[in-house]
């Protein structure tokens, strides 16, 4: 187990657990015993995409202390990335997510805390040493 000493509580890791993948050992954060909820004017319980964006905007738009009680040992929701050690390629730990927004607003609330990369989906198969779109369309 992989212990960081913090004042405001302790960390912990338990790194290599058997059949977790990187990124989703047990991880336990043990506050100090002093800690109140009464010291937090917000609780969310959740920091999948959704809570995230609320812890932030709570805590940066309106200057609110927050904790977050979260079950996984990260934040992000299904959301997660995470480089794997092996081959130090980024890897998507629940399945490939892609973000769809027309919002100009939206896309830069995202680009601020992220590194975002552009990705075009498309669903092809190579048929008779030609490259056609799936389904077939009228220009195939």
């Amino acid at each position: 187990m992989e212990t960081k000493n913090d004042p405001r509580g302790d960390h912990h890791i338990r790194k290599g657990s058997p059949g977790t993948a990187p990124g989703t050992e047990p991880y336990i954060y043990q506050g100090k015993k002093e800690t109140e909820l009464s010291e937090y004017d917000v609780v969310l319980v959740g920091c999948g995409l959704s809570g995230a964006v609320i812890a932030r905007r709570f805590a940066d738009e309106q200057k609110k202390k927050c904790l977050i009680v979260e079950k996984r040992n990260h934040i992000g929701g299904n959301c997660y990335d995470y480089i794997d050690d092996d081959t130090g390629i980024l890897m998507n730990m629940y399945g490939a997510h892609l973000f769809h927004t027309n919002s100009k607003r939206v896309f830069d609330f995202i680009q601020k805390h992220g590194q975002w990369v552009r990705w075009e989906h498309q669903v092809v198969g190579l048929i008779d040493g030609q490259i056609c779109p799936i389904p077939p369309n009228i220009t195939t």
